[in-house]
């Protein structure tokens, strides 16, 4: 059983009608009917029936079609998924990004390579970095956005996008609401509200705060920004976090810190392979242009 010859018989249940079918098959009527009748053989079983001079459906063939109908169904799927798979303005990008840039840093990149590539449709995933290179690893997402731990990975690439300065925070009613710099060493006396451990942005944290000769009495530990901020706003604790949009609505102070150097690095990462697909390569391209 050959792929034609299921297109044929498919075509003649449309038409049922051998000539016309030849005719929208562009072959030949008796190249048609020799394809048929091949197929009947190899079934063992009558597909069509004569009635005078038209032709209907059998039993047998009745039983067929539905079959017929969704493995072509299935191969043109393919077919299209790889026509999408090899054309950069086509198909989807699945795209894992941390919660703190999905206000600041995606709503920068979405909107203008969307606007440049309409027909490239987007999925996201909002995880932490290390969930997010897993994925990546897995061939779950193309590509991610990460917080930089620092570390090369040999099944990963891995390019610098740009550099956030950290602040820290403190309610409008805590003791250093009227401090525009402190030093980190000064800080450690007072609660501090941050991260999960299992984030990168916390370890990196308590790094700065190790360095200064201070391990942080952490109060609260959250996984994303905006609730970290609103315990901060509270005056339940200060933190070091990343800003977001929306942050001016709370009841939040700045402030430099002077004695670290509190950057952190985001990075755009997708797995190390010889079979990128072309609108994902668009889309690393695109996005480092746009970072320049």
């Amino acid at each position: 059983m050959e792929i034609h010859q299921l297109r044929y018989f498919e075509e003649i249940c449309k038409t049922l009608n051998y000539r016309q079918a030849a005719e929208n098959l562009h072959v030949s009527q008796p190249a048609l009917s020799k394809a048929i009748l091949k197929l009947e053989a190899e079934l063992e079983g009558t597909l069509f029936e004569r009635l005078g001079r038209s032709i209907q459906l059998s039993a047998y063939g009745k039983t067929f079609l539905p079959y017929v109908e969704q493995a072509l169904t299935a191969l043109r799927n393919g077919e299209e998924k790889l026509k999408n798979w090899n054309d950069p303005y086509q198909g989807t990008i699945r795209i894992a990004f941390i919660q703190s840039i999905g206000t600041t840093l995606l709503p920068k990149v979405l909107p203008e390579f969307s606007t440049n590539y309409p027909n490239v449709h987007i999925d996201l995933m909002q995880c932490n970095s290390k969930e997010a290179l897993a994925l990546v690893e897995a061939d779950l997402v193309d590509v991610c956005f990460i917080m930089s731990d620092f570390k090369k990975r040999d099944a990963v690439n891995q390019i610098n996008i740009r550099e956030e300065r950290l602040y820290g925070y403190c309610s409008l009613e805590h003791e250093l609401a009227m401090t525009e710099s402190v030093s980190l060493s000064a800080l450690q006396s007072f609660d501090f509200i941050g991260f999960n451990d299992q984030q990168i942005l916390q370890q990196q944290m308590r790094m700065w705060c190790e360095k200064v000769g201070f391990h942080p009495r952490m109060v609260f530990q959250g996984t994303d920004v905006p609730t970290i901020a609103g315990l901060i706003s509270a005056n339940l604790g200060i933190g070091i976090i990343p800003y977001y949009v929306g942050m001016e609505a709370l009841q939040l102070h700045r402030f430099n810190i002077e004695d670290c150097d509190n950057i952190r690095l985001i990075q755009l990462a997708w797995k190390k392979s010889q079979h990128t697909k072309p609108s994902v390569e668009l889309f690393i391209e695109f996005t480092q242009n746009l970072f320049k």
